[in-house]
């Protein structure tokens, strides 16, 4: 028998300044200096914040750095050359899914705490240990898992409501796959407690966006912190990230749909116009169509083309030309490798192509 060791990430989650209300209790055990690193947009969306927020406390922001663009190694060995991240106690992850992954590798190799802070709802990041790592050219490259997650969680509702819309958009179909894959891949397996747990709420992290995903899109747009909003990013940030978190990640956490993302990731337009979790969406739609998940594919399908996310090749400027080396990649990703049956690159493609047919007929 093997010893289990598993460390929750904590969150809070509110509406402005209200949100960081226990800041001070939470994050001051790990000392006084706050290095501050993320996106360039990231961090000034939450600089005057953050700056109210440690105002009266004995905690002490002594730099705000930029993460690099990429989540990649060089960035987070760039960074940690730095004095700011040398000097600081903690660290204090701001933005989306590279730059906080960019950190988590940062927090790891220099052992010190992070806090998260999502500026956006695109991906779990904010909640896992898990890393995403790319070449610096943004191919993907491989996976980092550090040993734990973020000590804290802080989600301000105001600031990824006034975010730009499409970034929910993508966490939304980033999260898709959380509902559909774990159970692909978990499916037939004897589950210990530490897997057979986060497989049952993986039905959390689909549920609340078929129901509330409409309404929370019309919120974003609107820039308001709505009920459904709530509903929805929780779904993708707290509860995705507690299951890809708690899961074993090389076996049930990742699937079909990933595995084609990362292969599109080799054509230039999904690097420069498409986000992770708009094509991971389309690629959802694939392994449900190859898995003959007919129910369910209509279920999501109509979701998806109710608030726009791609459901076609032409969607995300991909051609059938382009099969090939999307899948010659693809096919060799770990995220296939664990399943109830091989997956093959004729079946992939065979599950794009009858896709296609089935957007011809519906």
């Amino acid at each position: 028998m093997t010893t289990t060791n598993v460390q929750f990430a904590g969150y809070s989650i509110g509406s402005g300044i209200e949100t960081y209300e226990k800041m001070q209790e939470i994050c001051s055990v790990y000392g006084k200096k706050v290095v501050v690193i993320g996106g360039e947009r990231a961090l000034a969306s939450i600089k005057d914040v953050l700056e109210e927020a440690v105002k009266d406390t004995t905690l002490e922001i002594i730099g705000y750095e930029w993460f690099g663009g990429v989540a990649s190694y060089e960035n987070g060995e760039r960074l940690l050359a730095l004095d700011t991240v040398k000097d600081a106690d903690m660290i204090f992850a701001v933005g989306g899914g590279k730059a906080i992954d960019t950190c988590k590798y940062v927090a790891m190799q220099s052992k010190k705490p992070f806090f998260t802070f999502p500026t956006i709802a695109a991906t779990c990041a904010s909640t896992t240990a898990i890393s995403v790592m790319y070449y610096p050219n943004g191919v993907q490259k491989d996976v980092f898992i550090g040993p734990r997650p973020a000590v804290h969680n802080f989600i301000n509702l105001d600031i990824i409501a006034k975010a730009p819309e499409v970034y929910l958009w993508a966490g939304i179909g980033d999260t898709l796959a959380k509902y559909t894959e774990v159970p692909f891949c978990a499916r037939g397996c004897e589950l210990a407690h530490k897997d057979a747990f986060p497989l049952c709420f993986s039905k959390m992290t689909g549920e609340p966006l078929l129901k509330y995903g409409v309404k929370a899109m019309e919120a974003a747009k609107k820039g308001e912190a709505s009920f459904e909003l709530e509903q929805v990013v929780l779904a993708i940030v707290l509860t995705s990230g507690m299951v890809s978190y708690l899961i074993d990640a090389y076996k049930y956490n990742s699937g079909m749909g990933h595995a084609i993302f990362y292969g599109m990731t080799e054509l230039p337009q999904i690097e420069e116009r498409h986000l992770h979790g708009e094509v991971v969406s389309y690629g959802v739609l694939c392994m449900l169509m190859m898995d003959g998940q007919m129910e369910l594919l209509d279920e999501i399908y109509k979701f998806m083309k109710a608030i726009k996310l791609p459901t076609k090749l032409a969607d995300i400027e991909v051609t059938v030309d382009d099969l090939d080396v999307v899948l010659d990649s693809a096919v060799t990703k770990y995220d296939i490798e664990f399943g109830p049956y091989t997956i093959t690159k004729e079946m992939m493609r065979k599950a794009i192509l009858d896709l296609e047919e089935y957007n011809r007929t519906h």
